[in-house]
């Protein structure tokens, strides 16, 4: 997730902050399409329906079933919290599920 100082209230390209965190992190090389790719699996791995890391991500039903189940934000919740425990448990982060909502914090 990358902030904006943008005029737009927006992030338009996200290179240079994505560029930023992967030198502040020690990373070399890992492109968006990576990530996309890995949050995938992770969901898969936290046990969420293929269906709800799709809408998460942003894609589009693509299949004729998929597409009579689109799920509400409020629907995607528990999926979205469940590959966050996940991902934050491989990482060895204490997870705390009772901090407060919409509070952005940096997690070393």
């Amino acid at each position: 997730m990358f902030a904006s100082t943008g005029k737009a209230g927006r992030i338009t390209d996200a290179r240079a902050s994505h560029a930023l965190a992967l030198r502040s992190a020690g990373i070399g090389h890992l492109t968006f399409h990576g990530l996309r790719r890995s949050f995938s699996l992770l969901g898969e791995a936290a046990g969420a329906p293929a269906g709800a890391i799709a809408q998460i991500m942003g894609h589009k039903p693509s299949a004729t079933a998929e597409g009579y189940r689109p799920r509400s934000i409020d629907a995607l919740r528990p999926f979205a919290q469940r590959i966050e425990a996940h991902i934050l448990e491989l990482a060895n982060v204490q997870f705390e599920a009772s901090q407060e909502v919409a509070k952005l914090r940096i997690v070393k």
